[in-house]
């Protein structure tokens, strides 16, 4: 097992700001397979940021895919604001 990285206040901050930003984001969506695909999103993006391992999020087959496109495009770019890809 890999021991975790020291933390970074740099990236802490980032994480704070992404999360202000991502987390009313997420739960500002009202379908509950779009919320919760928005949630793992953006816990796998948090996990990158760590650098911690993280896993492709799978998507619902109830989702549409357009949704999770947009999701996805939506939380990325609020991603990129914070870090630097």
């Amino acid at each position: 097992m890999r021991s975790p990285e020291p933390f970074n206040a740099q990236i802490g901050a980032a994480l704070l700001d992404f999360n202000g930003e991502a987390v009313p984001y997420c739960q500002g969506i009202s379908d509950e397979d779009a919320h919760d695909y928005a949630m793992d999103y953006a816990r796998m993006l948090r996990n990158r940021a760590k650098g911690s391992e993280f896993e492709r999020t799978s998507f619902s087959v109830h989702l549409f895919e357009p949704n999770q496109k947009l999701i996805k495009a939506t939380l990325d770019r609020m991603y990129r604001k914070y870090f630097a890809a």
